[in-house]
This record gives structure tokens, sequence and C-alpha cells, in this order.
């Protein structure tokens, strides 16, 4: 007697293969994503199959017994993850952590999905790290699922006692409709992460599961024997071939789809959810149909037999194993990726999941206990980690991509400093690096600094540019920068000019019409004559000039680990060479070497003398700042 589908368990390994390939950057599964779904879907057919089968073969549905079963089920795993990436955060990068605290408490108690529209994260965004918890947020969305609706069953089941199976068809197709509806009218740039993480959105696909369960299950037990479910031939040829028609919608949606707002809007979501019931459930009522035989392939089944904890911990892993820390990208680093996160969620599967699905306490009551757990754990989390802060860097469009495209004003603070005889006066421009030195920058005898740096414009106009993957467009400002400078030099007419530039110069940029980057010639010579109007107007009232060269900078990876276009080493070399070359033939400029006092072994690196010195992989720390001073103010002597 079967009282498992293997096929179904082949679904669960290809909605997970799905996941891990999207975050491992996988060529050709943008949409890998939307496997999520496919779990969704699975859950809401299961769920409502066992429920209701339950119902008719009893008379009831045990409610405290079924909520048991899915908290000795999901919560261990998810208790031991947690705290494990808690316990580990020093891996992870400072703006990963930032709301670790709470993202923590949240997934303990499920709601995960709802901090994160609390917190406006962006799940698409590719700045910015993401929190090593972010996966956790469809856990949440199953687990509300898993609370309310057996409720909403038996409240139907009271209604209408001998047509159940059909009030629930009714009731839950019309919530498909209304979650559908919802996600396609009111997808916008503004809310497009509140529809991808809001249960009453994500709802649809566990409704469309929850929809084809009421309408083909009549006795869940005939289903899992394995035998003929199905009546007539012409049924079961239907079956066996809606299963097609299903995956080859699933692997168009996971080539094409990118997760944009005109993907929502056309309907993705619903799209893909009816596309995976009709794998689902067919396989399910016809076990012997060819797709059903596939998924029930032992690789496939047992893979989906530990998917949950390869789903658990594969976030974590993929963000601590990059490509930073391995020197690795591509297939490489994400096999490597995928066979850590397979050898700890089949541990997790045979040490702890399995045991605490098999223990039965006698004395202490299971729900209190699972309570009793997730507050403990939360309560640990709370002490051990302090109220979330992001790390302190300047807004704008190197540290906050969505902030790239609203114009800034510039950000010019004069820091405070008596003019003794003898001090000499420091004019600095430059774009947040800059402005980052001036404002951690401790006082310096003998110099007196004037802060003309300006958030997200080094010395390159016009665009758009590509920033971390995205087409972004230039602030105005930024192309003001020559009367600007002109105006400003002239009125403080200091002995130095420092002038720090070289990360918005290092950019795919558009150029006379078309895409162009440092190290092709035509816009080399652009950026050659901006360099040398930007040498003029700094020298014009016969100040000293200092400009440093741009340090080699990490702020994101690729999800195969690979680097973003402007942290190629070989740009900021590219650029750093022109700089010296244009510098080389005045004699009133000179160059400090950023690059080598940040990266001093010639590569990009988050420490130098036990010192941490970046904040994001661009921007100096307060510590290195300090560090750095005695060094700087020997050059500006």
């Amino acid at each position: 007697m079967r009282q498992a589908i293997p096929a179904l368990d082949g679904i669960r390994a290809v909605a997970v293969a799905l996941v891990l390939a999207d975050h491992g950057g996988i060529p050709g599964l943008s949409g890998g994503f939307l496997g999520v779904d496919v779990f969704f879907v699975l859950s809401g057919f299961l769920i409502t199959s066992l429920l209701l089968d339950e119902r008719a073969r009893t008379g009831r549905i045990a409610l405290r017994d079924f909520w048991i079963r899915r908290a000795r089920r999901l919560l261990p795993a998810l208790l031991v993850m947690v705290l494990a990436v808690v316990a580990a955060r020093d891996v992870f990068s400072p703006e990963a952590t930032a709301t670790l605290r709470d993202d923590a408490v949240a997934a303990f108690f499920w709601v995960s999905n709802w901090a994160f529209v609390a917190q406006r994260t962006d799940y698409f965004a590719q700045g910015a790290p993401p929190s090593p918890l972010q996966h956790t947020w469809s856990l949440g969305v199953e687990e509300q699922y898993y609370l309310l609706w057996p409720i909403v069953i038996i409240a139907v089941a009271l209604a209408f006692r001998s047509r159940l199976r059909l009030a629930v068809f009714v009731l839950a197709t019309a919530g498909v409709l209304a979650s559908a509806a919802a996600a396609i009218v009111f997808t916008t740039e503004t809310t497009v992460n509140r529809i991808y993480f809001g249960t009453d959105i994500r709802a649809q696909a566990l409704l469309v599961g929850a929809a084809a369960a009421a309408l083909l299950v009549r006795d869940w037990t005939s289903v899992t024997l394995g035998g003929p479910y199905l009546r007539t031939r012409w049924a079961r040829w239907v079956a066996r071939i809606l299963p097609f028609v299903g995956l080859a919608v699933l692997g168009v949606a996971a080539h094409y789809a990118t997760g944009s707002v005109d993907d929502f809007r056309a309907g993705l979501l619903i799209v893909v959810a009816l596309a995976a019931v009709l794998v689902v459930a067919p396989v399910a009522v016809e076990q012997d149909g060819p797709v059903a035989r596939v998924l029930a392939w032992r690789p496939l089944v047992s893979l989906g037999a530990i998917s949950y904890g390869v789903y658990l911990w594969h976030w974590p892993i993929f963000l601590a194993l990059n490509g930073e820390r391995t020197g690795w990208s591509g297939w490489p680093l994400f096999v490597l990726r995928c066979a850590l996160t397979v050898a700890v969620a089949a541990a997790s599967w045979w040490l702890l999941e399995q045991p605490i699905r098999r223990w039965r306490p006698v004395i202490v009551p299971m729900l209190p206990l699972a309570g009793a757990t997730a507050a403990t754990a939360a309560v640990v989390t709370m002490t051990v980690l302090p109220v979330g802060v992001k790390p302190d860097v300047p807004p704008g469009p190197a540290i906050d991509s969505a902030a790239l495209v609203a114009p800034e004003r510039p950000v010019e603070v004069r820091l405070p400093s008596a003019h003794e005889p003898g001090t000499r006066s420091v004019a600095v421009f430059g774009d947040s690096v800059a402005w980052t030195v001036m404002r951690y920058l401790p006082p310096t005898p003998g110099l007196a600094f004037t802060n003309y740096t300006t958030i997200g414009c080094g010395i390159a106009r016009g665009g758009p540019y590509r920033y971390t993957g995205q087409t972004l467009n230039q602030k105005p400002e930024c192309d003001t920068w020559p009367s600007r400078w002109s105006q400003r030099i002239n009125h403080d007419r200091p002995d130095v000019a420092l002038m720090i530039v070289g990360r918005w110069e290092v950019v795919d940029r558009i150029n006379e019409g078309r895409w162009t980057h440092i190290g092709e010639d035509g816009y080399d010579a652009y950026l050659r004559g901006e360099l040398n109007r930007a040498l003029d107007i700094l020298s014009s009232t016969g100040a000293q000039v200092v400009v440093t060269t741009e340090p080699y900078n990490r702020r994101a990876e690729k999800p195969d680990g690979s680097l973003y276009p402007e942290d190629d080493p070989d740009r900021v070399d590219e650029w750093n060479a022109l700089l010296r070359s244009v510098a080389a033939k005045r004699p009133n400029v000179s160059v400090l070497d950023l690059n080598e006092k940040l990266s001093p072994n010639g590569v990009y690196t988050n420490r130098v003398d036990g010192i941490r010195v970046r904040s994001d992989g661009v921007h100096p720390t307060p510590e290195a700042v300090e560090w750095m001073t005695p060094w700087l103010v020997k050059a500006l002597r």
C-alpha cells in the first residue's frame, strides 16, 4: 500500500531546482523565482485534498492535530536555520544583517513576508546585499495559509454539509479571481514588492491548487494507492497530455520572466499557477502517465524529499559562498553552493526533521511547546542582536539604487576649522567617496578643509548609465559641475584642491547616442577632455591640485558570483592610467594612490592592517578614514 506519490516529490525537486538556478544566476532561467509558485500550488492541492478527505472519512477536521503536524514538520528546521544565521552573522555584510534581528523574529512567527513589506524591501533589487533570511517570506505565506484555510473549510462545512467540495471549489475559485485581478490592476512601480510579498496576492497559487483538489479528488486514499483513479480512458488521456502543456508554459515563464512590473501586470502569477496545476493535479491522479513516470525518477524523488531543507539552507549558503570569498563564479561556484546546500539539507532531514516527526511526547502538549520554542528563540535573538541600524553610509546612487532616478541636491558640508597662521586651506571636490572621507575626517591641525562634494556625481556627464545591472538616469546637477566648481574655486581660492572621482567614470554610459565605457577610444577621448577641464578649473587660481586614483570596488555581485562591469579591476586600471597620463603633463598636479592604500595587494580587499576599510564595497568606513588621515595629511602638506 503506497502512502506517498513519488511524482509529487519530483515536482518539489523541479520547483526547488528552479529557485536554486535563479539565485545562482544560471543563464536562461531569470524566472526561476517562480518555482516558489509551484510549491504554493502543490501545497494548496495537497492540504485541501487531505482536509476534505479527513472530513469525508471522519465527519470532522481535527484542527489541532493538523496544526501540530505542520509545526512538527516545518518549525524545527526553520528555528535551527535562523539561529545558525544569527550565530554566523559576521559572515554576511553589515548591510545584509542590518535588520537581522527583526527578520529573525518575523521568521520565528511566520510573518516574514509582511515584515519585508513594512521594510519596503525590494525583492528584485540588484545593488544592496539582501537579508540572509529574505527567502523566509514564502514560508510565512504558506504558514498563514495553513493557519487560516482549515478554519475556512470548517466554516464552509458547517454551511454546506452535502455540497462541501462544490462550495470549496467555488470559494477557492472566487479567491483566485479576486487575487489575480488585484495583482494585475494594482501593480505599479511603487507597489510591485507589496504585490510580490503579500499573502492576499500570493494566495492565488495556493487557491488554484485548492480548487483543483476540490474539483478532482473524491477519495485521497484511493489516489495514494497508486492504482487507476480516473474512470474513463478519455479522462486518463487528458491527464497524461495536460502535464506537457503545463511544463511547456512553466519553461517559457522561467526563461522569459524577470519580475518586472510588466510581468505582473500581464498576469504572470496566475498564468504560472494555472500551468503548475496542469502538472500537479494530473500526475497525482494518473500516476502511470509519462510525465508522472519521469517525475518519479529516484534522484528527483530524493531531492524532493529534502526540498524543504534545501530551500531553507540554500539562501544563506549562497550568500556566504560568494565570488569574493571563494574566488569562483559561474558553474563552478553554483556546483559548490548546491553541493553544500544538499549536504546540509540531507543532514537536517536525517538528524532533525525525521526524528522530530516521529517524536510523540506524552506529557508536553505539542502546540504550546511549539509556541514556547519559537518565543524562546525570539527572546534569545533579541538578546543577542542589537536593534538593527543601517550602516552609516551616504544616501544616493552609490548606496541606494532606487535613489538614482530621483534628483538630489548636492551635499556640501563645510568642516569647521579655524584659519590659524600656517594653516593650508583645502577644497575637496568629488563624489560620495570624497563625501564619506570628509564626513569622518578627524581633526587635522594645519589643514582647513572645505567640502564641495556631490553624492552620486563624478565628472562624466550625460546618460543614462548602468549600475548593478540597472539602467538609470543621470541626476541633473551632475551635469553642471564645471560651473559650480568654477564658482567655488574662485570664491575660496584654496591653497590645495583635492579631487576624488572615478566611480562614475567606469560605468557603462550612453555617449553620443550609444552605450560605451572606458577602454573604448572614443569614450577615453571624451573622459580625457573632461579630466583636463576639471584640472583647468581647479588650478585656475594657482592652487596645487591633488587627484586620487580610483580604488578597486566590489559593491555587489551578480547571482553567479561574477562582478558587475563597474567593479571590473581592468576598468579601474584603465581610468587610473588615463588619470596619470593627464596629470603627468601638469607640473601643479600630483597623483595620490588611493587604490594602493586601500588595495595594497593589488586586488580588492575589505581588511587592511586588521581594519575593515569598506562599509559597502565602495565607501570607506569611519575607522578607515581615521586610519588614512595621517597618510592623506602628509600628502596634502
